[in-house]
């Protein structure tokens, strides 16, 4: 008989590939910020400003729910509001009970409301994840280059990357998907290959299947950020199934962004039985008001997974994190007995 899954999934020890920092900001947190700046706000309680800067329901786009991004991003106003958003996001990590975590932002996006230096912003980062290192959670750092930011962004986030390739586990491609194929980036992801970064894009979210065909064949990212419209053609389905392209599905965000719509409807749990390498994240816990919990929920409640589906998933994302194997190694005999040896 398989191992009996827990009724309480917060017992659970997880893994969170696709977690956007500046989508983990506490409600209580931008109002403090914005308090201590003298900022406006349009609410100054978490409940009133929760539908300002939350995405509780589905909206009518990916670009509409992108759009709840901008009061949040003028959190970021000084290096110790970037120091401390950090830490708390490592704080809920380890409240959530998820072990391992990669933390992706895109430094244009980040910096530019503030006029905040890259290099200062990181450095707040990096001491952000170092006062949480009581916590037993392992951290890796992704930058996005934002598509919608423009080429000399983008570019500019290339070499940046690069040259902190030493403190830095990936590199990730992010924004609004329709009108940006993969073809664009080929040559800009060619440094990332050759630092040693790992790549994951957000290709197959509102994008139709040749997107993340593209990112698989010209950008050769070895996983796809949501990749939901990889099930919507056999073709794509079955090289990203050959070529252990890692889906990082986010169900929540999925449903809001109108990726899929309804959560039931959603194609995890047949893509991870057909044996595409499928994960369960946040994508973006403060602006949807989740935790990984929740998703992890979702999937066994409305999508259908039980505990083998768990396990798979859960296994899958240890595997394809970009994290090195000695620290993942570790985090596997301290937590993720439950997970076992992946098939």
């Amino acid at each position: 008989m398989p191992p009996i899954l827990p009724d309480d999934l917060q017992l659970l020890p997880k893994v969170d590939l696709h977690r956007h920092l500046e989508g983990c900001l506490r409600l209580p947190t931008i109002i403090d910020l914005a308090a201590r700046a003298n900022a406006e706000l349009p609410g100054w309680t978490p409940e009133d400003l929760a539908p300002h800067a939350q995405v509780l329901e589905p909206l009518s786009s990916l670009e509409e729910a992108l759009g709840r991004f901008g009061i949040a991003q003028r959190s970021f106003r000084d290096y110790e509001a970037v120091r401390r958003i950090t830490l708390e996001a490592v704080e809920d990590l380890d409240a959530d009970n998820v072990r391992l975590a990669e933390l992706r932002y895109s430094p244009d996006f980040l910096c530019s409301p503030a006029g905040l230096d890259w290099d200062g912003a990181f450095e707040a980062i990096l001491q952000g994840v170092d006062d949480a290192r009581g916590l037993d959670v392992a951290v890796g750092l992704i930058a996005i280059a934002s598509r919608d930011l423009g080429g000399s962004s983008a570019r500019r986030t290339v070499e940046w990357a690069v040259r902190h390739a030493g403190d830095l586990v990936g590199f990730d491609i992010a924004g609004p998907e329709l009108g940006y194929p993969p073809a664009l980036y080929s040559n800009l992801v060619r440094p990332i290959h050759e630092a040693g970064l790992g790549l994951t894009t957000h290709y197959g979210e509102s994008g139709p299947a040749e997107y993340p065909l593209a990112a698989m064949e010209a950008l050769r990212t070895s996983r796809l950020g949501h990749g939901v419209s990889v099930a919507h053609d056999a073709n794509v389905e079955a090289i990203a199934i050959e070529r252990g392209v890692a889906l990082e599905m986010c169900p929540t965000s999925n449903v809001r962004t109108r990726a899929v719509p309804r959560v039931e409807e959603h194609p995890a749990r047949r893509l991870l039985r057909q044996g595409a390498k499928v994960t369960i994240n946040t994508d973006n816990p403060g602006l949807f008001g989740i935790r990984l919990t929740h998703e992890l929920e979702l999937a066994r409640d409305r999508i259908g997974f039980d505990y083998e589906d768990l396990r798979r998933a859960t296994g899958n994302a240890l595997e394809a994190s970009f994290l090195p194997e000695q620290v993942k190694d570790g985090v596997r005999a301290r937590h993720f007995g439950w997970v076992g040896s992946q098939p």
